[in-house]
């Protein structure tokens, strides 16, 4: 018995599951980089906000947000509706980012992070992506 066209139909399943899986593997990774895009601009600005300069509160909040707006809006690729949040006491400073996009069945993405005043550069090296590799004055991992 001849089966003709059976390799017709299974194209015809194949094709578009594999079309299906090109195009999330394309929008996940969109997602993944903005995502990677605001952890790393929050660390950045929050490094740069946290060493004391003659600013006050205030101006340092002002100038972090709009500078954060200025460079999300230059890198990010999926995030459309996007807003940045500053909060600055003497003892931190909390950067918060949050978006949507519009093609993803995603709700959307958040971001934030908390970078101490009070000796800064050991928060810096506490952070969990300086973790390997960095040790204390006695030998110990941190």
């Amino acid at each position: 018995m001849k089966k003709k066209g059976r390799y017709v139909l299974e194209a015809a399943f194949l094709v578009p599951g594999i079309c299906i899986l090109l195009v999330y593997l394309v929008f996940f990774t969109l997602y993944a980089h903005d995502c990677a895009v605001c952890v790393h601009t929050a660390l950045e600005f929050g490094i740069k906000g946290c060493y004391q300069d003659g600013r006050t509160d205030g101006q340092i909040k002002e100038t972090l947000e709009k500078d954060m707006l200025e460079k999300l809006a230059e890198r990010l690729l999926w995030l459309e509706e996007r807003s940045v949040e500053v909060r600055v006491n003497p003892v931190r400073i909390t950067l918060r980012i949050t978006g949507t996009g519009s093609f993803l069945p995603v709700s959307g993405l958040e971001i934030e992070r908390t970078i101490c005043r009070i000796q800064p550069c050991k928060t810096i090296r506490r952070s969990r992506w300086m973790r390997e590799g960095w040790r204390k004055e006695d030998g110990d991992t941190i």
